[in-house]
């Protein structure tokens, strides 16, 4: 009896030690790519200079004191605000309407088409957007060329250069750029939905607007809330998109956290304050993680 608990107890530690052994090679490289960084930049984030000094002293939150006393903080954060909320609600209009476009009944040959196109900003890697969108952009570039038409007059508006609407301008690139993840997203939410939920519907004579609003909103909600929160952490912390079209410009209106965290360590070689900045913005996005993980958690 005694040799049988034994057995037992061996049994069962094996079975609960295993899936462990398993996954201690991801958890090892978990650690070593992404804990461990992390920890060093809080460590960073409480001492002066670390890469200027040979024996940096420990500051405490001055660091963190000096970024926001910044006068560029305010700015960039109302900035890094607008953007991600302007872009999430973007993205999130424009992906469910091709999606619901594209869930239409029409011809395969033109849907498959009509797919291909509408997936077509998701394969331009952000160099070449911000490349493209710089030349349009332009004074002499093509959306002026199509105002001056419009409007029977030239046009030689300063899209990226003028501060009043380089925000605008940059929510519509990223707007642009970013719509097909939700969009796919959405397609395959609505394809769960089934049809004779909308057969019901037109046999109680209800508007295809109407089904709309009462039928497809509802089923795709969880949906919806989880891709909006997932692309809300992307877009806040974006960088490659912003940096190469405008480069936090003209006169830091479009400074985000990823932009000014770059421009601390990079040009300014001010690395304590960066990596201050670096925490305060993993503090805002573990927020957006916490919205999700709940999210998903009541949707589940």
């Amino acid at each position: 009896m005694r040799h049988q608990t034994l057995d037992r107890r061996l049994a069962n530690c094996q079975t609960k030690v295993k899936p462990w052994l398993f996954l201690s090679p991801a958890i090892i490289l978990l650690c070593l790519v992404i804990v461990f960084p992390i920890f060093k930049v809080i460590e960073f984030s409480f001492h002066e200079n670390m890469f200027n000094a040979a024996d940096p002293a420990f500051i405490g939150f001055k660091n963190y004191l000096a970024v926001i006393r910044d006068s560029r903080f305010t700015q960039m954060l109302v900035f890094t605000l607008i953007f991600t909320l302007g872009s999430v609600l973007l993205h999130v209009i424009c992906g469910l309407l091709f999606a619901v476009m594209l869930n239409t009944r029409i011809n395969p040959r033109a849907l498959a088409v009509y797919r291909v196109i509408f997936v077509l900003p998701w394969v331009f890697t952000a160099a070449i957007v911000a490349l493209v969108w710089q030349l349009m952009l332009t004074p002499q570039g093509v959306i002026n060329a199509l105002l001056s038409v419009f409007l029977q007059k030239p046009v030689a508006i300063e899209w990226l250069a003028d501060p009043k609407l380089a925000i605008f301008s940059l929510l519509m690139i990223n707007a642009w750029r970013g719509y097909p993840t939700c969009m796919v997203s959405f397609l395959a939410g609505l394809q769960n939905i089934p049809l004779d939920m909308y057969e019901a519907a037109d046999m109680d004579g209800a508007s295809k607007l109407r089904q709309f609003f009462s039928l497809t909103i509802p089923q795709l909600k969880p949906v919806i809330l989880s891709v909006s929160l997932l692309d809300g952490i992307w877009t806040m912390n974006l960088f490659p998109l912003i940096w190469l079209t405008t480069g936090g410009g003209p006169q830091g209106v479009t400074e985000s956290i990823a932009t000014f965290t770059y421009r601390l360590s990079f040009t300014e070689f001010q690395f304590g304050h960066a990596s201050a900045m670096a925490v305060i913005g993993l503090i805002l996005t573990l927020t957006f993680v916490l919205f999700y993980l709940r999210a998903q958690k009541t949707t589940g």
